[in-house]
């Protein structure tokens, strides 16, 4: 396949993204094939292209010719300022470079980019535009930052639109793009740019390609919550953000753990593996109580941790965590209703929920957003990408004796494993995060391609597992995101399941989370939670940090790492009878 056909195969309605709103640019033979008025769709062709050719090596500047490779570089950067002042019409060196590409270099084939050297400059430098063009995209941009960065604020505006009609980004909140769909490729806001390897990721600062949605479904989200940083000036500045971390269930009974199905055999010689499942007993309240209802829960337990933890900081929480399982959708929702003026900017929290049709178990994570003037939360919800597979040795170390069969040692989560999807949320000005659920933090597909390419500021791995200790696998795990792409990682668990784990041990291990700081070489740090403790209060620092991609465009640090600065463990004079 040559560029052109690769070119109308990801854009079979033409390449203008701005159709109904805007001509065709020049500078194409064919109108089809016109210059992308919208950078994040020559984004993704020129990067789609990159990385199909693997031309993305020859990015590195010639040491041999720094002068000149510093002016080519200066030159982007106009073009792409150029581009932010006449939105509606790519500058004409873009024209130019796109003019070159589809008819000069039309008839390449993807395979053959590498072995022409002008081809590859012509690529690299279109896709150099587009990322320094959207500079911005995806977060909040004040007054005085409009002019710089119009993109950004275009794509802001669609993202809060709540008119009736569709706005021209058809496509959000799963991609940026307009001409190029997301079943082609995606394309999303990024936080964190790769300091170490060699791969297109370590080629944008401001947009992350990604692949097709049949694969992973990613969504990005940006909050309307008030950002601490309203100024040019500000916006440099360190600031804290503040996490409670609510353990619960603070006891998890054996009997929550059931046996759905025993290991069986079929035909003439193959073996059918056994499957258990989860029951929330802790969500049944005291005898003659009924259930816990969200309510409940905001009444006596998480109202007066927030106002503790606002007491022991000054200030109330940025957002709330729960760990996997925690909650089910309906009692989630509840409590989200009556935190909606505790001041909290979100909560996110493991649910399990059984359709009482089909009863299909879904074990998912759901992040709620607080939305300023409105009522409720704007909620994104992921299920679980792969089952927990429990073996014996945890079956036996967690006290659990859901199987009365001595001739089986593996049991697989009995819940759905449905569209996989991924959502990014973006905090305030300059701040990412998403959520993974246990196994998925361990496994390699599908969501840590689409994690290192956006590069959030901050990876919340809610686990229902034992302590949280930097020799166990979320330790390792949490160390190759941290150093690729720059992610801070918690992992975080109940203190009821880290209560079963430690009835083996002589020395038990009260840590139910783990924090690595973003970066190479950056703090890990358990997370305790002291006897009679009913949460804990995580107070981290934001602040920026310079990145430089593989072609040498600094950032000038407009990026932020998370660094943890200091931990609280809250208690409760009155604690409630149903924990």
């Amino acid at each position: 396949m040559n560029i052109r056909e690769f070119i109308r195969h990801l854009t079979p309605g033409g390449t203008n993204g701005f159709a109904g709103y805007v001509p065709n640019s020049a500078g194409a033979d064919d109108t089809s094939l016109a210059c992308p008025t919208w950078p994040p769709d020559l984004f993704a062709i020129a990067g789609s292209i990159i990385e199909h050719s693997g031309c993305y090596t020859l990015a590195t500047p010639d040491r041999a010719a720094l002068a000149d490779h510093g002016a080519f570089l200066d030159k982007i950067i106009e073009a792409a300022q150029a581009w932010n002042l006449d939105c509606f019409h790519p500058p004409g060196d873009v024209v130019g470079l796109w003019d070159q590409l589809v008819n000069e270099f039309g008839t390449v084939d993807i395979s053959a980019v590498c072995k022409n050297i002008e081809t590859v400059r012509c690529l690299l430098t279109l896709f150099a535009i587009a990322d320094e063009a959207s500079i911005g995209a995806g977060w909040d941009v004040t007054d005085e930052e409009v002019n710089e960065r119009t993109f950004a604020a275009l794509v802001m505006g669609s993202m809060a639109y709540k008119g009736p009609d569709e706005t021209f980004m058809v496509h959000l909140p799963h991609s940026l793009c307009c001409a190029v769909a997301p079943d082609k490729v995606i394309v999303l806001p990024k936080a964190n740019t790769a300091t170490v390897g060699c791969t297109i990721r370590s080629l944008s600062h401001y947009l992350a390609l990604l692949p097709p949605a049949s694969i992973l479904e990613p969504s990005w989200t940006w909050t309307s919550t008030t950002d601490r940083s309203t100024t040019k000036a500000d916006a440099a500045l360190p600031y804290d953000v503040r996490l409670l971390l609510v353990p619960f269930p603070y006891t998890v009974h054996a009997d929550s753990f059931q046996l759905n199905s025993g290991q069986g055999k079929y035909g003439s010689d193959y073996k059918i593996p056994a499957y258990f499942s989860v029951v929330q007993r802790w969500l049944d309240g005291p005898e003659g109580e009924g259930s816990i209802t969200g309510e409940r829960m905001a009444r006596d337990l998480f109202m007066p941790l927030i106002h503790e933890a606002r007491a022991q900081s000054g200030e109330v929480p940025n957002g709330i965590v729960l760990p996997e399982c925690a909650l089910s959708t309906i009692v989630a929702e509840q409590l989200v209703y009556a935190l909606k003026d505790s001041g909290i900017e979100f909560l996110i929290t493991g649910v399990l929920d059984v359709d009482p049709e089909t009863g299909k178990a879904y074990n998912r994570a759901q992040t709620f957003v607080m939305q300023d003037g409105e009522e409720g939360a704007v909620l994104r919800q992921q299920g679980k990408h792969h089952r927990w597979r429990l073996d014996k040795s945890q079956v036996d170390r967690y006290a659990l004796n859901f199987d009365r069969s001595h001739d089986n040692d593996q049991w697989w989560e009995d819940i759905e494993v449905d569209h996989r999807q991924l959502p990014f949320i973006g905090l305030r000005k300059d701040m990412s995060i998403t959520t993974l659920i246990c196994e998925d933090l361990a496994r390699a597909d599908p969501a840590m391609g689409v994690i290192r390419s956006v590069g959030p500021n901050l990876v919340i791995a809610l686990l229902m597992d034992g302590p949280q200790l930097a020799v166990r696998w979320p330790g390792r795990y949490a160390t190759v995101l941290a150093e690729d792409p720059g992610s801070a990682v918690l992992s975080f668990t109940c203190s009821g399941m880290v209560d079963r784990s430690n009835w083996v041990e002589s020395r038990p291990a009260n840590a139910i989370g783990l924090w690595r700081d973003a970066g190479a070489g950056g703090r890990t740090q358990e997370i305790g939670l002291p006897q009679g403790s009913l949460g804990v209060l995580l107070t981290l620092v934001s602040a920026k940090k310079r990145q430089t991609t593989l072609d040498g465009r600094s950032d000038q640090e407009l990026a932020r790492k998370l660094t943890l600065r200091n931990i609280v463990p809250l208690f409760l004079a009155n604690r409630p009878k149903w924990i």
